[in-house]
C-alpha cells in the first residue's frame, strides 16, 4: 500500500521517515512514562499517545533549550513557536500531531507557505471564535490539515456550516478521562454532617445560578474553583455567598475524595457551542457519580437524560450521541440514564432537578454506575489514544510499532440531527 510522504521526499529519505511528532503545548517532563500507580498519579493523554504510537514529543521544554525560542515564545506565544520548532524539524517525522489550535494552525500556515505536504493532525477544542474561525473561511487552512478531531457534534456541525471544513477532513473524537485514577475505590473521603454536593472547574461556568438554586436547601454545596488550563475568572466571587456554599481549591487527589463524598455531581455552564465543562463531567462519570448538567448548545453529546429534548429555545436534544456513534448503550451492556441536562440560567429547573436526585439516592446512584460503565467502555484515556493510532494509520497506511488494544466504533458524525 501507498505511503503518504512529504512531496519532496527521495525513497531514500522515504526509507527513514517512520516516527511521528507530537507538538504538545505543556511541559511533558514530569511523566515521561506511564505511572506504575495510576491511583496515585493520572494517566496524562500525552503520555498515552507516546506510549500508543512511539512518537517523540515537542513540548515547552524545546522552547527553553534555546534563547532565541524563549524570546519567540514571549513575544508571539508558546503555540507559534511550538510550531516553528516542529516545522524546522519536519524533514525527520512522516507525520505531525497538534494537541490544540494555538500549535496546529500555526504549524499549517507555516506547511502552506513553505508548499510543504506533510500529514498534520490535529485537535480543536474550539475552532469558530473570530480569530480561529478566519484562518478556516479565509485561509483556508486546513488544506493543509489532514485530520481535524473535534470533541463537540455542535462544533463538528459549524465547522462544515459556518467554516467551510469539507466532513472528510473532520473526525468526531470524545473526550478523555483516566478510568484508572478516578475510581471510586482509590478515594478517600471525609465524613461530613449533612450530605453535600460538588461541581469544579472554571471554562464558563455559571456559579451564580448553581449558588441561587442551593440557597435554602438543606445540603452544603463545595465548589472546586479552580483550573489547570483555564485562565477564565471565577464567577463564584459575583454574588454573596449562603452559608451552606463553600469555595476552595483542590489538587487531582483531594478532588477525587470531594467527588467520592458527594451525592452527585452539578457542572452549570454559560451558553457556549463547545464543549466546556466535560473534564469535570467524565471525572465525576469515573467516579460513579450522577451530574446535572447544563444542556448548552456545545455540551450535549455526553449526558443520556430521561427526555428526549431540553426545554430551551429551540429544544436541544438531551440523549447523548456519543454512545450511539462509539459503540452504544446497548451494545456495551449500558441502558437507562446517566444524568440530567437543565436549560441554561434556569435557577428553578435546576433547583428542582437537584431536590429531585437528592430526594431519590436509589435513582442516582443507578445513574452514576451507569455513568462509569460508559466511560470505562467508551471515553478512556487508553480509547482516546487508540482512536487517534487508528487516524494515524489510515493516514500513513502503514503500522508503527505499537502494543495497545484498539476500540472500535466510528470515528466521524454524520452531518444530520441539528440542534
Amino acid at each position: 500500500m501507498r505511503k503518504i510522504m512529504p512531496h519532496n521526499a527521495s525513497s531514500e529519505q522515504a526509507s527513514q521517515l517512520k516516527k511521528v511528532l507530537l507538538v504538545i503545548n505543556a511541559d511533558t517532563s514530569k511523566q515521561t512514562a506511564p505511572p506504575q500507580d495510576r491511583s496515585k498519579e493520572r494517566l496524562a493523554d500525552y503520555t498515552a499517545l507516546r506510549t500508543a504510537l512511539q512518537g517523540d514529543i515537542l513540548d515547552w521544554n524545546d522552547i527553553r533549550a534555546t534563547v532565541w525560542a524563549k524570546l519567540m515564545a514571549k513575544v508571539g506565544g508558546k503555540g507559534i513557536t511550538l510550531a516553528t520548532l516542529a516545522f524546522m524539524r519536519r524533514k525527520r517525522y512522516s507525520l505531525f500531531y497538534c494537541d490544540s489550535e494555538n500549535n496546529g494552525l500555526a504549524l499549517a500556515f507555516l506547511f502552506k507557505l513553505s508548499r510543504s505536504n506533510y500529514p498534520l493532525l490535529m485537535i480543536g477544542h474550539w475552532i469558530t471564535p473570530p480569530k480561529k474561525a478566519f484562518f478556516f473561511k479565509w485561509l483556508r487552512l486546513h488544506s493543509h490539515i489532514t485530520t481535524l478531531f473535534l470533541h463537540s457534534s455542535a462544533q463538528y456541525n459549524e465547522a462544515i456550516d459556518q467554516l467551510g471544513i469539507p466532513p472528510k477532513k473532520l473526525q468526531m473524537l470524545p473526550y478523555q478521562v483516566d478510568t484508572e485514577f478516578w475510581k471510586a475505590e482509590h478515594a478517600h473521603p471525609s465524613h461530613t454532617r449533612r450530605p453535600y454536593i460538588c461541581t469544579a472547574g472554571l471554562e464558563f461556568r455559571d456559579y451564580p445560578t448553581l449558588i441561587e438554586a442551593v440557597r435554602g436547601l438543606e445540603l452544603d454545596l463545595k465548589i472546586g474553583a479552580a483550573s489547570y488550563w483555564s485562565k477564565r475568572r471565577n464567577s463564584s466571587v459575583e454574588v454573596a455567598l449562603p452559608t451552606n456554599v463553600s469555595v476552595n481549591s483542590y489538587n487531582y487527589e483531594e478532588l477525587r475524595d470531594l467527588y467520592a463524598g458527594s451525592r452527585f455531581v452539578v457542572i452549570t455552564l454559560y451558553d457556549m457551542n463547545f464543549q466546556a465543562g466535560i473534564t469535570v463531567i467524565l471525572e465525576a462519570m469515573a467516579m460513579g457519580k450522577a451530574v446535572i448538567v447544563t444542556r448548552t448548545h456545545g455540551q450535549g453529546d455526553t449526558v443520556v437524560d430521561r427526555r428526549d429534548t431540553v426545554r430551551t429555545e429551540p429544544p436541544r436534544s438531551a440523549k447523548g450521541k456519543f454512545t450511539e456513534l462509539f459503540g452504544g448503550n446497548e451494545v456495551d451492556g449500558i441502558s437507562g440514564l446517566t444524568g440530567y441536562y437543565v436549560g441554561p440560567n434556569n435557577v428553578e429547573e435546576l433547583r428542582r432537578s437537584i431536590q429531585h436526585m437528592l430526594d431519590h439516592p436509589k435513582e442516582a446512584a443507578e445513574m452514576g454506575a451507569r455513568g462509569r460503565r460508559t466511560v470505562e467502555t467508551l471515553m478512556s484515556v487508553e480509547q482516546f489514544a487508540a482512536r487517534i493510532r487508528r487516524s494515524v494509520y489510515e493516514t500513513i497506511e502503514e503500522p508503527l510499532s505499537v502494543s495497545q488494544p484498539e476500540k472500535s466504533g466510528p470515528s466521524a458524525l454524520n452531518h444530520k440531527n441539528k440542534e
